[in-house]
């Protein structure tokens, strides 16, 4: 079984906010096959993320649809604003900061590093220092959404 690739990004080096970082890596791992979640901090962030994958680019459309539809197991993208993964989607990208990765879920992990969110920040720097001293995935830190 392959190692469980588990990626930070941050943000403000990536040169992009939130919504379009998590659009972008949506609509790379969606082209290359794969269903994505997207975790959503709460339901204000779910919104403004839909709104953001119906008009991410022009004259294109990233299939999604927020986690409790009736198809939500269908969904290539789904947003959920719980760790649940009712699309049985391999990849996570977290909008959310996270205190541990759920690494049995998923085959990519992807926490986007929050830029004004002091206390998510270290919640994410403590999960990255726990993940690398476990040594059990592939931990990669990147500054660039390609």
């Amino acid at each position: 079984m392959a190692r469980v690739k588990v990626e930070y990004v941050n943000l403000r080096q990536a040169g992009a906010n939130l919504e379009q970082a998590a659009a972008r890596l949506a609509a790379r791992h969606w082209a290359a096959g794969q269903r994505v979640l997207i975790l959503a901090a709460g339901p204000a962030q779910a919104e403004l993320l839909d709104r953001t994958l119906w008009n991410y680019e022009q004259n294109s459309f990233l299939p999604h649809a927020r986690a409790g539809g009736a198809d939500q197991e269908q969904e290539p993208i789904l947003i959920a604003t719980e760790q649940t993964n009712p699309n049985q989607a391999p990849v996570l990208i977290s909008a959310a900061p996270l205190a541990s990765m759920p690494c049995d879920d998923f085959e990519h992990l992807v926490q986007l590093l929050p830029l004004d969110d002091e206390a998510g920040l270290q919640l994410c720097r403590d999960c990255y220092k726990a993940l690398n001293q476990a040594g059990q995935v592939d931990l990669s830190h990147t500054t660039s959404l390609a």
